[in-house]
């Protein structure tokens, strides 16, 4: 049940919107920046419910289709994280960047209450639509977040608690959002701490397949603060072209090369090009060095701001016969 009842929580989200403290339960700034969207920017009534918005067949296919490469790489790591939940009753979800959920894993018995729930393919979630929510706020955002039951918009919603982490494409744009939620959870909100880090890492592992799925003529360097997780698990991870020059890399990359330059990691543009060297001591000619050949311990990388990286360097992978060949 949910923590509010419809009443408390109109007056709530009524009050906030007339600029009167909160009184009560603390909310994430995230979740108050969204409230004042959905009154300010889109115009949604407070007292105003409506069940989950799912989009006709027609729309959620032409959604799949533009997300089937991202949908494709990401799969395995869906799979992998159901698994580790499984049990637990949670729901994932994968939307697009239109907030259109574009691929789906929870319990066939639950299909009813999860469509209704809008836990399911083809629910809309941006925020202008459906309100505060996970998905949406997370694409407003672009940052991972927990909307949990009365952090939601909608008096509808108020009995899910959900978590997501934002999938960044390689020009650093954010392409889609993997989701994990509870149709039923615990009261608390720190219950959902654990979720939180699942989605995250498994964001990092889905962003790291995308970066290595299209970089096969680039050499790959993989990151990570210890050595220890390096060659199963890195932080990060980059592709450096032919001329020794940066060409994509993964969100937690991008927040690292801005670090270490001073720049604001939304700006990749200012990133991407740039050549190596200007963020780390070493250039081209060195990343042999860093391959698996040596120990974790020895593969050293130093940042221009003093940090030190751990480095597995992937050399260009040699084009087939047939990749060779022109097509006739």
């Amino acid at each position: 049940m949910p923590i509010h009842s419809y009443t408390a929580h109109v007056q709530e989200l009524e009050a906030f919107g007339m600029g009167y403290p909160l009184h009560g339960e603390a909310r994430d700034r995230a979740v108050l920046g969204s409230w004042r969207r959905c009154i300010d920017q889109h115009r949604l009534d407070p007292s105003r419910t409506s069940e989950a918005h799912i989009v006709p067949a027609g729309q959620l296919r032409a959604h799949r289709e533009e997300s089937e490469p991202l949908i494709r790489i990401a799969r395995s790591g869906l799979e992998r994280l159901y698994q580790q939940l499984k049990g637990l009753d949670y729901v994932l979800l994968l939307a697009d960047r239109h907030g259109v959920a574009v691929d789906f894993l929870g319990h066939d018995s639950d299909a009813s209450d999860l469509r209704s729930a809008g836990l399911y393919l083809g629910a809309q979630w941006r925020e202008d639509v459906a309100g505060t929510s996970a998905v949406g706020t997370c694409l407003a955002t672009g940052e991972a977040l927990t909307v949990h039951q009365s952090d939601h918009f909608d008096f509808t919603h108020t009995r899910l608690s959900c978590t997501a982490a934002p999938i960044y494409d390689l020009q650093g744009q954010l392409a889609a959002v993997l989701d994990l939620s509870l149709l039923r959870s615990p009261a608390a909100r720190a219950s959902q701490q654990m979720a939180l880090h699942l989605v995250t890492a498994a964001v990092r592992r889905v962003e790291l397949a995308n970066l290595m799925a299209q970089s096969s003529s680039d050499w790959v360097l993989r990151l990570a603060q210890s050595p220890d997780f390096l060659d199963v698990d890195a932080d990060a991870a980059l592709s450096v072209d032919a001329r020794g020059r940066i060409r994509a890399m993964t969100h937690a990359a991008s927040r690292m090369l801005a670090s270490i330059a001073g720049l604001n990691w939304r700006q990749q543009p200012l990133l991407t090009g740039q050549p190596l060297g200007r963020f780390f001591d070493t250039d081209l000619q060195a990343l042999p060095q860093l391959m698996r050949n040596r120990p974790a311990q020895e593969r050293i990388l130093r940042a221009r701001d003093g940090s030190i990286w751990f480095a597995h360097a992937l050399p260009p992978q040699p084009r087939s016969s047939a990749q060779a060949s022109p097509r006739p």
